[in-house]
């Protein structure tokens, strides 16, 4: 039997809520106030997009302006909080400190080590376990907590044990343990732990009867999973072999040409942004038809929909935003990084022309 030589890693999800919706009240979620409407939510979630997406925080700023006085909207307190670290470096910090006080694990990884580790409510916890177990620790709890995130609890104490006890002592299979965990959260149909059984079956040479069935039988699992898009934001662009006549894999989960177009419908009625951004690029992109130039990504266009695309492309981009039918668009939240406009701040040669600039940006 062959070793086994992969990890499979953790994908924090969040699902989707709205980029596009009716002004009726809805949202369940720990980051939005219950008092936001639909609309709220649409800005919310577009303030995001062009903040990480659309290279305008400005943009975003004005947008999120009216909602960052409520403490309950944490996702726009700290989307605004990054944005704002551009132009006015110690309001930003203020608010990532006040988020990171409330146990915002992304605000956290933004307000640094060292200054989450001199806050009282974390100094202990720094000096007993230290930041990065910290830091963990808060994302699983956070995780816990958000019904918009998926979060499977077999897969994460998968995840949770030491590398060395996840495989047998003569590495060719599955400890016990852990061939139990990823068995219950494949049943549940989560797809890493699917995916990790049926690369698995992979590894073995010389598979019985019994091991090809199991093989085929989470390889299927997972293949369903994909297409219906039951698990959000599963790194769709990391399966580029797929799309790759030179690289055809043989141990990835690959599907069929009419399946990655229903798993690309799914991923917009589900209101996926990243999901469908990454496979309608995989699906679409061609040097020779478009030319470097001519991709346009489906993020940009629903940003700027009056940008130039060929008509293949906006088809199926209008297709999208017809099935999504106003659910709306979102993506999962990720942490950003204000270090470079902190040594801007810092810096006393630069200080002043970079003042300057924000200046003259902020009279545009």
């Amino acid at each position: 039997m062959k070793k086994l030589f992969y990890i499979t890693i953790i994908t924090m999800v969040l699902s989707a809520t709205a980029w596009g919706m009716d002004n009726t009240t809805n949202t369940t979620s720990i980051y939005l106030s219950q008092k936001l409407s639909k609309q709220d939510i649409k800005k919310i979630n577009l303030a995001h997009a062009y903040y990480i997406y659309g290279g305008n925080p400005k943009r975003a700023i004005a947008l999120l302006k009216p909602y960052i006085d409520d403490k309950k909207n944490i996702k726009a307190r700290y989307i605004y909080a990054s944005a704002l670290s551009r132009y006015d470096l110690n309001t930003s910090l203020t608010m990532l400190k006040d988020l990171t006080d409330e146990g915002y694990p992304y605000a956290m990884e933004t307000y640094g080590e060292k200054r989450t580790c001199e806050l009282n409510k974390y100094n202990k916890s720094c000096q007993k376990q230290g930041y990065d177990k910290l830091l963990k620790t808060t994302y699983i709890t956070w995780c816990k907590a958000d019904s918009e995130e998926l979060y499977n609890d077999a897969y994460q104490k998968y995840l949770d044990l030491p590398e060395d006890q996840r495989v047998n002592k003569q590495h060719t299979w599955y400890s016990n343990k852990a061939d139990k965990l990823l068995r219950q959260c494949a049943k549940e149909h989560f797809f890493q732990c699917a995916n990790a059984l049926q690369l698995g079956y992979y590894s073995v040479k010389n598979r019985t009867e019994k091991q090809e069935h199991e093989y085929k039988y989470y390889k299927d699992i997972a293949k369903e999973i994909l297409i219906k898009v039951e698990n959000k934001n599963l790194y769709v662009s990391s399966y580029i072999d797929c799309f790759s006549k030179a690289k055809e894999s043989a141990y990835e989960v690959c599907l069929t040409h009419d399946e990655y177009k229903k798993m690309l419908d799914n991923l917009a009625i589900n209101g996926d942004l990243d999901g469908y951004n990454d496979l309608s690029y995989l699906l679409y992109y061609n040097y020779d038809k478009y030319g470097l130039t001519r991709f346009i990504g489906f993020t940009k266009y629903l940003l700027y929909p009056d940008v130039e695309i060929p008509n293949e492309l906006k088809t199926s981009y209008d297709k999208a935003i017809k099935l999504n039918n106003g659910l709306g668009w979102d993506f999962k939240m990720i942490s950003t990084n204000i270090k470079p406009w902190e040594k801007l701040y810092n810096d006393k040669n630069l200080n002043g022309f970079f003042n300057k600039v924000n200046q003259l940006s902020s009279e545009e």
